[in-house]
């Protein structure tokens, strides 16, 4: 039986949105309704490390760079770029705000960018090279396409038709998942859409998709969607291949493959994180293949995994993140 346990929480006066693990596994980056952008340092995950300063058994995660109005609304979207010199933030007030970061000294770097062009709330972010943001939400439902290093927007992709919470990529295709219930596949060069997965399952209907993950190899696709269910596609073939309920029958808001692709974490509305083996899944569908892992008080509204240990972070509308690290772990 796979075990976790809360090892570090960060409390904030208002509900967490979205954090980020550095590639380097030693810092996290943080956004919340309070407008805050913060980065906290995971020291606590290290073997070495044993200290617990909480009554909860819990350290407080220390936070080594702060900034109180970073935007102008909430934070809803945080990512680091993959050489981790870069964090880009996603808000309400319509702003992705870019900024050069030195994680070695936590201090930014440069004078930040910002980009203006989204006519609505910014969901999601993602770095599909160290210069090349992925950023999508709502109002005009495209996914923007932006060089970081130089400032300007490089192109935007239309087709969806309400607000797209997702987005993700592997090698030269992007891959985004709306309101509307579908899942687009782009070619970055061509900028063509090249195939819309539908998100309609038998009598389930069409559901509004809430996350995406893409496993390691680029070729298994897990969707979340509003109505809780979660959807496996064979993505070079746009195929279901299977789907579950890890959690009750609201919306699941985010799902991540581990880095050993049979596992699949989720974090729900109704509060739980859950662990799902995705192998057991395209087996057996029918069968049980979910563990949950631990609740928050509100809404889980980000799951994350650390990039190289066995240990995950949560976010919630209970004004948390936390930290989990494994007690008993998963395969590698």
């Amino acid at each position: 039986k796979v075990k976790f346990s809360p090892s570090a929480v960060l409390e904030d006066v208002q509900p967490i949105r979205s954090a980020a693990f550095h590639p380097s596994g030693e810092l996290i980056a943080i956004g919340s309704n309070s407008k805050a952008l913060r980065v906290c340092s995971c020291h606590m995950l290290s073997d070495s490390v044993q200290t617990l300063v909480r009554d909860d058994g819990c350290q407080d995660l220390p936070v080594l760079f702060k900034r109180n109005r970073h935007h102008r609304g909430s934070v809803y979207a945080v990512a680091w770029n993959p050489m981790g010199n870069v964090v880009a933030t996603g808000s309400n007030d319509k702003s992705v705000i870019v900024v050069g970061f030195d994680a070695d000294n936590c201090i930014s770097s440069t004078t930040d960018r910002e980009f203006t062009f989204h006519q609505g709330t910014v969901r999601d972010l993602h770095f599909h090279d160290n210069s090349t943001l992925l950023s999508v939400g709502g109002g005009d439902n495209l996914l923007h396409v932006s060089d970081v290093e130089k400032g300007v927007e490089l192109s935007a992709y239309s087709g969806h038709t309400a607000t797209v919470h997702a987005v993700t990529s592997h090698r030269d295709s992007l891959v985004s998942g709306s309101e509307d219930g579908t899942i687009r596949l782009w070619d970055r060069r061509s900028k063509a859409c090249t195939r819309v997965i539908g998100a309609a399952l038998g009598t389930q209907g069409k559901s509004g998709i809430s996350s995406l993950s893409l496993n390691n190899f680029g070729n298994l696709l897990c969707a979340s969607r509003d109505d809780g269910l979660c959807m496996l596609y064979d993505i070079e073939m746009g195929k279901l291949l299977a789907a579950f309920s890890p959690h009750t029958p609201v919306t699941c808001r985010s799902v991540q493959f581990y880095r050993n692709p049979r596992y699949i974490l989720s974090g729900s509305y109704d509060g739980t994180i859950a662990l799902t083996c995705a192998e057991q899944v395209l087996l057996n569908p029918e069968v049980n293949c979910t563990e949950i892992l631990g609740t928050h008080r509100d809404k889980v509204t980000r799951v994350t995994w650390h990039p190289t240990k066995q240990a995950f972070a949560t976010c919630s509308a209970d004004r948390t993140v936390c930290l989990w690290t494994a007690r008993e772990g998963v395969d590698d």
